[in-house]
């Protein structure tokens, strides 16, 4: 059995290494669906904050035309049915 010696070590490290770097290739697939998610994601976020503040507005105008008193009653007869 031949023993190796330091600078033939370190080639065949580099050249291990030079294909192994080819193999792992950068995947930009789990980039793109990352981006996706995230725009998902803020889309659906910015969705229901229109939303809330959709609701609070009718609350609010609800309050100003019947009063809390008339929106409660409302509120716990539609929930007792």
């Amino acid at each position: 059995m031949r023993e190796i010696q330091g600078g033939e070590a370190m080639k065949n490290t580099a050249k291990n290494h030079a294909c192994t770097s080819v193999i792992d290739g950068y995947d930009y697939n789990e980039d793109i669906a990352e981006a996706a998610s995230h725009v998902g994601t803020g889309t659906i976020f910015n969705i229901c904050a229109v939303i809330g503040a959709w609701g609070l507005t009718c609350l609010g105008s609800a309050i100003v035309q019947y009063g809390i008193v008339d929106v409660m009653k409302g509120f716990f007869g539609a929930i007792a049915g």
